[in-house]
């Protein structure tokens, strides 16, 4: 509050210096700030029904006008009591006198021609014209946890789920395990986390942001009886450091980024809006016989395993005689053994959602963790600890086959109709990089 004081008391003064100097200019378009609220106070009660809102604005140049917000939600999503002043004056008032007993919403833009530039934060007062208005009522609030739901996914053929577990589907229609979203006692929780608030239905955010505390713990204390939106970007700049590689358990199991929908009452909190997460890679399973183990902590981040998979294309013709003439792209002999020869070359498409999967150990173990190929044609899997590994593409697989199937590869050998690539990421290693082509059958 003494800093808002400061910087309203700041404005106007400048506002006074501007006057006595011949006034201010008029702010170009592309350079309009958003004013600071100065009366009434946020929170304040006015005895008027028709009060004067007040405002200033912050720059040595002034805007042609200003449009004033006024609602009676926060999301200011009824318009009908909302003005402007037509000029750069920074007082306005109410078209009609407000009613009794009711809470308020205003905010402030300035406003050049039909531009808009960026509104003030909202404030609130409420009208108690007689003062026989009921006592206010407690403010709601939103709280809950951003965890990690821990489940150690079994490296083993067989083997029984780890406690937290369960079995979902996975992309190619077969159980994998996964964290079974429910917070249980032990679990940890997430610092630091940044947990956004937005008016109304999902998606929606710019209300209030919070960050989780030591123990997980977000809160938004001071929040109006209504319709909410509560979510958590786990790919923006803040959570990404501390959550990636990983996915959603709760409330909605891998989306990003993850909503919760909230409505309140007069008075109403809701503590349990909680957000669960699960790492790719930890908490580390028992150890197998005879099947290196991946080791990893939340603070020692271990190798990218990156991959690419591409359609090599080969462009042949027909010539005379029924001849084969090959173009572009190709190698080998047209009266022989020819094909697509193996190189990226510009304009070749990619390949998305063909899933790639990865084992600890040996190409004979099955696979624990899995990735697609985006819409770039790349997957990959990332804080992968040091150890044995072989990188498996199923080309036969529910899924692969519709996108790959008749076809093969121009840069790997299949087996049975699976590409398997043995390899060891040492300790200090950062990235393994494989890049695969793929030419289909008949097609050039």
């Amino acid at each position: 509050m003494k800093k808002s004081i400061v910087l309203i008391f700041a404005a106007l003064m400048m506002a006074v210096l501007l006057a006595a100097c011949g006034g201010p200019s008029v702010c170009p378009t592309a350079e309009l700030v958003a004013p600071i609220l100065a009366a009434p106070s946020n929170g304040a009660v006015v005895t008027e029904l028709s009060p004067s809102l007040t405002w200033a604005y912050p720059a040595n140049c002034v805007p042609e006008g200003y449009r004033i917000d006024l609602a009676v939600t926060p999301d200011f999503s009824d318009t009908s009591l909302s003005g402007g002043t037509g000029d750069s004056s920074t007082t306005w008032g109410p078209g009609e006198p407000l009613r009794d007993c009711t809470e308020y919403y205003w905010r402030v833009a300035p406003i050049n021609g039909t531009t808009l530039g960026p509104f003030s934060a909202p404030w609130s007062f409420k009208v108690d014209a007689a003062g026989t208005c009921s006592p206010p009522v407690p403010p709601s609030s939103i709280g809950g946890m951003v965890w990690h739901d821990l489940c150690a996914i079994p490296y083993a053929s067989g083997s029984p789920l780890e406690p937290g577990c369960v079995n979902i589907e996975g992309v190619d229609g077969g159980p994998v395990p996964a964290a079974n979203g429910i917070l249980e006692p032990g679990e940890p929780g997430f610092e630091g986390v940044q947990v956004d608030l937005g008016a109304g239905a999902c998606p929606s955010t710019g209300l209030a942001t919070a960050f989780t505390g030591p123990d997980g713990l977000y809160s938004f204390p001071e929040v109006a009886p209504g319709d909410y939106c509560v979510s958590v970007d786990a790919l923006n700049a803040v959570n990404s450091a501390i959550l990636i590689p990983g996915g959603w358990s709760y409330p909605i199991r891998d989306v990003e980024p993850v909503t919760a929908e909230v409505s309140l009452g007069a008075g109403e909190s809701a503590s349990d809006v909680n957000f669960g997460w699960d790492f790719q890679f930890l908490p580390a399973p028992p150890p197998i016989e005879d099947t290196p183990t991946p080791v990893a902590t939340a603070t020692v981040a271990g190798a990218e395993i990156l991959g690419f998979m591409w359609n090599d294309v080969c462009h042949f013709s027909a010539g005379p005689n029924n001849s084969i003439v090959l173009g572009q792209g190709c190698v080998g002999n047209p009266t022989g053994v020819w094909g697509a020869n193996g190189v990226f070359d510009s304009g070749e498409p990619v390949f998305t959602g063909v899933t790639f999967r990865l084992a600890a150990g040996s190409c004979a173990n099955p696979p624990y963790a899995s990735a697609a190929t985006n819409v770039a044609g790349y997957f990959g899997f990332v804080n992968v600890p040091p150890g044995n590994y072989c990188l498996i593409m199923n080309a036969l697989e529910s899924g692969n086959a519709s996108r790959l199937i008749p076809g093969g590869s121009t840069t790997h050998t299949e087996t049975a109709g699976q590409i398997l690539i043995p390899f060891t990421i040492d300790p200090g290693d950062t990235e393994f990089n494989v890049s695969i082509g793929w030419e289909f059958q008949h097609l050039g």
